[in-house]
């Protein structure tokens, strides 16, 4: 599949001589036009562009096919002939470029066919504006000059941008939106000329016009009225995403059950395909998911349907009553989420039990087995940048390692480097902390003989394939409080009290810790393991009782319900980190990914308490790529006011979602776009603003470029890129998952950084 690019203009035209090559080749930054490979693959000797005078006519599918461009698009057939599936905004409908060219005052009108195929591939000229113009105009403006005449200047030699469908509201036939580069700095009158001059040449019949507004500096407030004179609604992009009826948040396919509206979620199967109102904030393996609500893009939920391939769609007049869904209910059906539109077909029960043991038919794939004894700090883990500081999770497991990763001195560093970035903003962005191997973990079974006669009968029977889901919970329960009644090995709990003394000494202001999950099945290629295991806190006040024993409380008194170990010492945290190993829902998820449950272990990472030094106002997660936006050279980020999680958000609440988009000039300013504002308060009002500044997103922006190139170093075949222009990447096979914290000073804490395999 061939894709076009997003979020800036020509990305090799703007960056520097020393990158030209692999920029202007490998990653033009086009904006929310995709130019994949779809139509049948013909073909062609030439590359015809159609006389002005001509438009698609009679022409048939076949002629279509092996013409490069139209001066007028007479017919939706035409339409997706040229257009791609998905890419943009949501990843919604179908996408084609237009090119205008406007020198000395003129209009002539090219839509181009991004399906175009010359010897059974697509030229570059099919993809790119930039080699379009050179190819069918004889253009031979340098890509700089170029681009100041096309995005960044008001005086535009050209005019480039794309046509994006949307289906909005309940509309029955798709909205045909003029579209322009977030980068693009049209002005006003010059958004207006455009759809003067593309209007007239749209001749598609039945069908509503909008202009789309996609970055904050372009707007259309003065010539509204003149737009809607001429037959097109302007709309801002989030106006749009927030009517959209469908939205394919994961395109693919699942054979299953269909559920709507379950009232028990824990009697849900992987056979079965739920139809949610809002998407619940813990979720067993299921074979796909609907919501009527929009969903976070970055929630644990979607993300991990991402890594393991699941359909999930948005589908907002979801209701046991909608009639493409009631006549399916409880009946085994064939779902089919695709980028423009979804297929719901009625299957037998024979084909849904075979399509889930082709998942889960594979052989166990073991985990890795470190025998690392030691205690380190994060300071210790990375001194020296390499390999080893992003992909041996084995030792520490997934989180301590990558607070390793983030404290190295090449990475984040710290505040007293003169070098780092950290000393760049005048504080220490990583936290402090140590991590516990995952041999300790195996070195707890050795030392409690009955807590592993319990795991090793649970992992017996799991791996049997014939535990119902009840019977799974009870075998849980019970292994769990084999694990708060053990007994952690008295040497390592004393050397683990006094790291956690020193670290107070270090920290005085601390009064409190997060013992967090590190499982060396977490984070791993194709296998992140988001939210399945559990984080305690733990007191330095508090003392172990006499019998060492530890329960688990739930806490409901915050903004999201949470689980409290009591007493809230180290030892009882480290039993139940452990125990959390086993949770039912991380057994589910290692079995649908077919990872060896005799091999998980379990490691920590201890940090301070993120309010430790100030409180905190905003969180957030940044995936270093577009989720749901195909072809954008950009960043996703989700942000929401103080501790009201992203990651797993309470019913009712919503997080900010927003796009930082690149410019390919080093000169210019990245693209911040809000697509839609965070609701704060379950089923309240959304924000009227950002949660945060622009200075402070840019802030961020920054330190997470610095993360991202630095793990391009040390990650084969993470981009094919130059690692300072990873950010740039629209195709590299995995990205950055980050999450953070904002304090009241206004500090960031970026505490936990992962690979992301999703799109």
């Amino acid at each position: 599949m061939t894709t076009s690019r997003t979020t800036t203009p020509e990305t090799r035209a703007t960056r520097p001589v020393r990158a030209t090559a692999w920029v202007g080749r490998a990653f033009v930054a086009l904006a929310l036009a995709v130019a994949a490979a779809t139509a049948p693959s013909l073909a062609a000797c030439s590359s015809p562009v159609a006389p002005p005078d001509e438009g698609d006519g009679d022409l048939s599918d076949a002629e279509l096919a092996r013409t490069l461009s139209l001066p007028s698009l007479r017919s939706a057939r035409a339409f997706r002939a040229f257009a791609t599936e998905g890419g943009g905004f949501g990843q919604a409908g179908h996408v084609m470029k237009y090119f205008i060219d406007a020198r000395s005052g003129g209009d002539v009108t090219y839509f181009i066919n991004s399906n175009y195929k010359l010897g059974g591939t697509s030229p570059l000229y099919a993809q790119y504006h930039y080699d379009f113009a050179r190819h069918a105009l004889g253009v031979s403006d340098d890509p700089t000059t170029f681009n100041d005449g096309t995005y960044y200047g008001d005086d535009k030699r050209y005019i480039a941008g794309s046509i994006q469908t949307y289906t909005l509201g309940g509309e029955a036939t798709p909205t045909y939106a003029i579209q322009f580069y977030p980068d693009d700095v049209i002005h006003e009158e010059g958004l207006l000329r455009a759809v003067e001059i593309l209007r007239p040449r749209l001749q598609v019949k039945g069908v509503r016009y909008a202009v789309v507004t996609t970055g904050p500096q372009q707007t259309f407030a003065r010539v509204a009225d003149r737009l809607r004179a001429l037959g097109v609604e302007p709309l801002t992009i989030d106006q749009v995403l927030g009517t959209v009826k469908y939205l394919p948040l994961n395109p693919g396919e699942a054979w299953g059950y269909l559920r709507i509206f379950p009232k028990d979620y824990g009697n849900l199967r992987p056979t079965d395909l739920p139809v949610f109102d809002e998407l619940p904030l813990d979720l067993s393996v299921v074979a796909g998911t609907i919501t009527r609500s929009y969903q976070d893009v970055t929630s644990h939920v979607n993300l991990k349907s991402k890594e393991r391939g699941t359909p999930n769609m948005v589908l907002r007049d979801a209701s046991p009553e909608h009639p493409e869904l009631a006549r399916f209910a409880d009946k085994p059906v064939h779902l089919v989420v695709g980028k423009a539109g979804y297929l719901l077909e009625e299957t037998t029960p024979e084909l849904v039990l075979a399509k889930l043991r082709e998942r889960t038919s594979k052989p166990w794939v073991p985990l890795p087995v470190t025998r690392e004894p030691d205690l380190r700090s994060y300071d210790a883990m990375c001194s020296v940048l390499g390999p080893a500081c992003a992909q041996d999770g084995g030792r520490y497991g997934g989180k301590a390692l990558g607070l390793g990763f983030l404290a190295s001195p090449s990475v984040l560093g710290r505040y007293a480097d003169p070098a780092s970035v950290s000393r760049r903003l005048g504080y220490d962005l990583a936290p402090f902390g140590f991590g516990v191997p995952v041999q300790r973990y195996r070195d707890f079974l050795d030392h409690n003989p009955e807590v592993k006669a319990k795991v090793d009968a649970l992992v017996l029977a799991e791996k049997g394939g014939e535990l119902s889901s009840n019977e799974r919970a009870a075998r849980v329960a019970e292994t769990q409080r084999a694990f708060y009644a053990g007994r952690v090995p008295p040497a390592q709990l004393a050397e683990l009290t006094a790291e956690v003394a020193a670290l107070a000494t270090r920290l005085p202001a601390m009064d409190e810790l997060k013992f967090r999950s590190s499982a060396n099945a977490e984070d791993i290629p194709g296998f992140d393991g988001a939210g399945l295991h559990d984080s305690f806190s733990v007191k330095l006040a508090a003392r172990d009782n006499a019998e060492l024993s530890c329960a688990i409380e739930v806490d409901t008194s915050g903004v999201a319900t949470k689980l409290k170990v009591n007493p809230r010492t180290p030892q009882c945290a480290v039993k139940a980190v452990y125990a959390s190993l086993w949770n039912k829902r991380a057994i589910e998820e290692r079995s649908f990914a077919r990872l060896d449950h005799a091999t998980s272990a379990m490691g920590l990472a201890v940090v301070p308490a993120y309010d430790t030094e100030a409180d905190v106002v905003a969180n957030g997660v940044v995936i270093t790529r577009v989720v749901n936006g195909a072809g954008i050279a950009g960043y996703t980020i989700a942000l929401q006011q103080g501790n009201e999680l992203v990651t797993n958000p309470t019913p009712g609440t919503s997080a900010q979602h927003s796009l930082v988009t690149f410019s390919a000039d080093p000169s210019r300013p990245d693209r911040i776009t809000l697509l839609r504002a965070a609701t704060p308060t379950p089923y309240g009002p959304p924000l009227a603003t950002s949660v945060l500044p622009e200075a402070k997103i840019a802030e961020l922006v920054g330190v997470v470029r610095a993360v991202e190139s630095a793990h391009c170093t040390v990650t084969p075949g993470y981009t094919a890129s130059p690692c300072p222009f990873v950010h740039f990447d629209t195709r590299k096979p995995a990205a950055l998952d980050l999450e953070f914290k904002v304090l009241a000073n206004g500090h960031l804490v970026i505490k936990q950084v992962r690979e992301f395999h999703g799109q």
